[in-house]
């Protein structure tokens, strides 16, 4: 009686974990099928799929940051002696071979840790926090930042429903799936939809290419909105609370502004590093591009990044005695 018991129990356990695996293959055919068309020449060793253009795939960056998803990026966050915090336009004007060179001939550890949808600085705290961070220096483009904002993903990835955390181990899963497949078969793999790689060791974007085109609208230091008095004030209170979270000496934050003609990043920027107590960075502008009115192009970007990081080089040195 009780061997027959067994050999039911046994069958049951058999068929859930058939069931199971049969309901993740089929949502990982799902997932494939949806997001195949995504691009793939960015992959490498060091890069991952951080967004797709495609209903099933769509934002990974944030979920991956906030559970640490991909190997070694909590350390490499963690180790990091210089971040950089913003939203794209930050990733735009940072992920350059110029910030590379600068830092890797200092052999300093350096993270980009902006991110898409227009984040702001509730996000990238959590993600500090989560990874325990230590900078010495951080690097802000205030513009402003220091928001209550929260994006769609970043909200997901807050809340942890079960939907979307299924969801996001489904990514995990199908840039190992789509990396291998097109790998070995690419013309299987048309590449129509747009995508951005990021870079688990320096956080930098890839995405002149395999997103968009290296486009050059240039800039005219004309700006077409500006931010209300009383959203300046609100970012000053917020930018207090975020110092003093992040417990980094104010003469180790460095505020900017990327040159645009939506905001005068600038002049916030300036602001927000007086009434906060902070250094700050204004590169010279002369000569830029942007790729929309928004993020700078990549020769711009590789222009002003390179100027940057040569002012900020007294700075770092004092920082990181």
């Amino acid at each position: 009686m009780m061997s027959v018991r067994f050999q039911s129990w046994n069958y049951l356990v058999a068929f859930l974990a058939c069931a199971l695996l049969s309901a993740l293959a089929f949502a990982i055919g799902q997932m494939t099928f949806d997001s195949i068309p995504c691009k793939w020449r960015g992959y490498s060793a060091d890069d991952f799929l951080a967004y797709c253009r495609s209903q099933r795939y769509a934002d990974y960056e944030h979920g991956a940051f906030y559970y640490g998803l991909e190997p070694d990026i909590r350390s490499n966050v963690r180790n990091a002696k210089v971040l950089f915090l913003g939203s794209s336009k930050i990733q735009a004007a940072f992920s350059t071979n110029a910030v590379r060179s600068y830092f890797d001939k200092l052999r300093i550890d350096f993270f980009v840790m902006g991110f898409g949808y227009a984040e702001s600085s509730r996000f990238a705290l959590s993600v500090l926090q989560r990874s325990e961070a230590t900078p010495r220096l951080l690097v802000i483009n205030a513009d402003p930042f220091f928001t209550e904002h929260v994006s769609v993903p970043g909200q997901e990835a807050f809340d942890g429903g079960p939907a979307f955390l299924w969801r996001l181990a489904l990514k995990v899963t199908f840039q190992r799936v789509h990396r291998a497949i097109c790998f070995a078969a690419p013309f299987v793999c048309p590449e129509s939809e747009p995508a951005i790689f990021r870079s688990k060791r320096h956080g930098q974007w890839n995405w002149i290419g395999p997103y968009t085109a290296e486009k050059a609208v240039p800039f005219d230091g004309k700006f077409e909105n500006s931010v209300p008095s009383e959203e300046i004030a609100k970012a000053i209170n917020l930018g207090e609370r975020f110092l003093r979270d992040v417990g980094l000496n104010r003469a180790c934050v460095v505020i900017t502004g990327t040159p645009n003609t939506f905001y005068d990043s600038v002049g916030i920027a300036q602001t927000l590093a007086a009434a906060l107590k902070t250094n700050s960075l204004f590169p010279s502008s002369a000569g830029l591009s942007t790729l929309d009115g928004v993020h700078l192009n990549l020769a711009s970007a590789e222009l002003w990044s390179g100027r940057f990081v040569e002012g900020l080089s007294p700075i770092l040195n004092a920082c990181l005695k």
